[in-house]
């Protein structure tokens, strides 16, 4: 079962690549049009220890295949509970693991959509405290790279006790036509590469609005997203 992750990501990272969408990048979930959640919750209290693969499925009941390309395990983790950085307090979390600190780890993380997605965001925090890059790549059922994007995080106003989470939203203008994405990063330590925890992924299906209704499906959302936090806290 741990090949299958490691098998799909190398077929879609060898796969032909002279296919390319037209894509746009999202500052804030707010800006996202989406419609769907992959909530981290589903793996279980902060601190399990999970196998890659692992099957999971979207609020809306679409499967998603996870895990760490190299096939290692990965970790559940909560803001507070595990991960001490800059996410909402209680959220959700994923973790690549570090296997400077348990067998676990590291990245990068690939998610494998089982109904095809045209928008995605999510927030993410590398584990070392310093500016960090990530590398997001998406990619169509067959393996052809889509886009591929490279964010940074400069650190700047943040450290210690304050956030360091970067939100990255990336829509296809093409279509539904995203099957699968990799995430990795890079914070200038090897031994940190691809150490990273995301919180949950908002997903989108439908064709890319114009920019003056994203506000309002964003906005819809994270009410959505506000309350299965608060679901998950009583």
């Amino acid at each position: 079962m741990k090949k299958i992750l490691v098998l799909a990501v190398a077929f879609l990272c060898f796969g032909a690549l002279a296919y390319a969408d037209s894509f746009v990048t999202y500052g804030s979930r707010a800006q996202q049009p989406a419609t769907d959640l992959l909530d981290w919750g589903q793996l279980g209290a902060p601190g399990t220890i999970l196998s890659t693969p692992q099957l999971l499925s979207t609020f809306n009941g679409n499967p998603v295949l996870a895990g760490n390309t190299n096939g290692s395990n990965f970790v559940a983790a909560q803001e507070g509970n595990g991960w001490n950085g800059g996410f909402d307090y209680g959220e959700s979390l994923m973790w690549t693991g570090n296997p400077l600190f348990g067998p676990y780890g590291p990245g990068p993380f690939a998610m494998l959509f089982g109904t095809p997605v045209s928008s995605f965001g999510f927030g993410i925090e590398a584990d070392l405290i310093a500016p960090f890059t990530a590398t997001i790549s998406a990619y169509n059922s067959t393996g052809n790279l889509l886009f591929s994007d490279t964010f940074n995080e400069p650190l700047a106003g943040c450290g210690f006790g304050n956030s360091c989470v970067m939100f990255i939203g990336m829509g296809d203008l093409n279509g539904a036509n995203i099957s699968a994405i990799l995430i990795s990063t890079d914070s200038g330590d090897p031994n940190f590469a691809n150490d990273f925890a995301i919180d949950g992924v908002t997903l989108g299906y439908g064709s890319i609005p114009e920019p003056g209704s994203l506000a309002l499906l964003g906005t819809g959302l994270l009410g959505f997203a506000g309350m299965m936090r608060r679901k998950r806290n009583l």
